[in-house]
């Protein structure tokens, strides 16, 4: 092994030759944003942890209404079974930062690189896995890019086919506003289940590019139907009570290139299948130079997780077009 670069004397003179007072280093206020999404959500994402390579699921089709009969008629039999297999691999983050024998020993005083450099990793392993599994799910809810349901289509569609042969759709305009989110409600609570039968989702969540979190409190949280000008009661208050509000930056079209990102939101039940999977918690490691061919210390850190859709239901997206 014979890492280069990193940190060292060359690269960072100032830390060992010149008699500066003090470096200024990047403070993060993501987790103090409000209801920032978190990867490590356990309502908007069904946590678990891992000891395969690959993970496969089926769907299941559960087993239908029951049939009214008449004396003595035989009794019909109907079928359940699982299908439409869907698997998805483990994936490695890691970051790994060589740091020269020099450098690790004639560090100036009161520069502490060397310890912001572990800081700094911390810091980059929770963006990260914010980043992706938020952006690998609810980001690409509409696109389908990244993951799609067991049935092949987007998270969000018009064209979902149940193991029954039913049709679903999960996908809506509105923008958010007090009419249009009751739309989008409205559809959460007609969706049918695998069978084809009611599935009674409970609207209980929504999530928000950073955007639109402002609209979204002001829509659920009025005691009156907001923006309306009449003492109309607002029912997502009064009938759904304490719904949760999450948002994310990742989920806007500064950090998210899909189309619509500023508009689009995501409305889910407690059923919602959002999924991390992991394998390796984040875990780092100092190298010793005796280790490496060139005399350098690594600093090296990796996770490694998955993210997916488990199926659609219990979720409605919107992409706020109309």
């Amino acid at each position: 092994m014979n890492p280069t670069g990193g940190h060292t004397t060359g690269l960072s003179p100032d830390a060992f030759q010149k008699a500066i007072n003090g470096v200024v280093y990047e403070k993060f206020m993501r987790d103090d944003q409000p209801d920032n999404l978190s990867a490590r959500d356990g309502f908007f994402f069904r946590q678990s942890k891992a000891d395969e390579m690959v993970y496969i699921w089926d769907e299941d089709s559960n087993v239908g209404a029951f049939n009214e009969v008449g004396e003595q008629e035989d009794l019909p039999s109907d079928d359940t079974f699982i299908g439409n297999t869907k698997s998805v691999r483990q994936r490695k983050w890691v970051k790994q930062i060589p740091v020269s024998f020099e450098a690790f020993k004639t560090e100036q005083a009161g520069i502490n690189k060397r310890q912001m450099i572990g800081e700094q990793i911390a810091d980059r392993a929770r963006l990260t896995q914010d980043k992706s599994t938020i952006q690998d799910t609810y980001g690409d809810a509409f696109d389908g890019a990244i993951s799609t349901t067991p049935d092949g289509d987007a998270w969000a569609s018009n064209s979902h086919t149940t193991l029954k042969g039913v049709n679903i759709d999960n996908l809506e305009t509105p923008a958010l506003s007090a009419d249009g989110l009751w739309t989008v409600v409205q559809s959460l609570a007609n969706q049918k289940a695998q069978d084809g039968e009611a599935g009674g989702q409970v609207f209980e969540g929504i999530l928000t590019p950073f955007i639109l979190l402002k609209t979204a409190h002001e829509t659920l949280d009025s005691d009156l139907v907001p923006f309306a000008g009449e003492n109309q009661i607002n029912v997502f208050k009064t009938i759904y009570g304490q719904v949760s509000i999450k948002s994310s930056i990742f989920l806007g079209s500064t950090y998210n290139s899909n189309s619509n990102a500023n508009t689009s939101y995501h409305v889910v039940s407690r059923n919602a299948q959002a999924s991390r999977r992991v394998l390796v918690d984040l875990s780092t490691r100092l190298i010793p130079p005796e280790a490496t061919a060139n005399d350098t210390f690594i600093e090296r850190a990796k996770y490694m997780e998955s993210h997916f859709i488990g199926s659609w239901f219990g979720y409605v997206g919107s992409n706020g077009t109309a």
